[in-house]
């Protein structure tokens, strides 16, 4: 369709207006806005689903081309931050890169936790480009039982 542009050519639409690539990085992050864009696209390039069951919650993302010691993970005011990188790939001087399409990448995501949350116990893994980070929730309070007594007359 003319005129309709996607979310692929947007991105590349917004690095070149703001003259960024991820070539470029190290000369940008000084810049609040280029930095916003940045995030930005992490979090795009960032699929989750979020599960529940009734003693946790699920957060899966896909993270693929990721060392699991190049993600990090944190609860900062309730809110789970999740982010990786995945560097550029070391070559041998000899070699000449003909094209490369499988560059560095970054992926985050911001999630608010439930109130219910379980902040002491939260555990995740990675295998085969998926993390997984499970917070368990807290049991609610038992209700007391109503108590039955009889009072005395005197």
């Amino acid at each position: 369709m003319e005129g309709r542009m996607d979310m692929d050519d947007l991105v590349r639409e917004m690095e070149e207006f703001l003259d960024i690539s991820d070539e470029g990085e190290e000369d940008v992050q000084q810049h609040a806005v280029r930095r916003y864009f940045r995030e930005t696209k992490g979090m795009y390039r960032t699929t989750a689903d979020i599960l529940e069951t009734p003693d946790c919650y699920m957060f899966v993302l896909d993270m693929p081309g990721l060392e699991a010691n190049n993600i990090k993970a944190k609860v900062e005011n309730n809110v789970l931050h999740i982010a990786g990188k995945k560097k550029k790939p070391q070559l041998n001087p000899e070699v000449k890169v003909i094209r490369m399409e499988r560059r560095r990448a970054r992926y985050m995501r911001k999630f608010n936790l439930a109130r219910d949350s379980n902040l002491e116990d939260i555990k995740a893994s990675y295998k085969d480009g998926v993390l997984t980070v499970t917070v368990a929730k807290r049991q609610p309070p038992e209700a007391e039982k109503p108590k039955s007594f009889t009072i005395s007359i005197s």
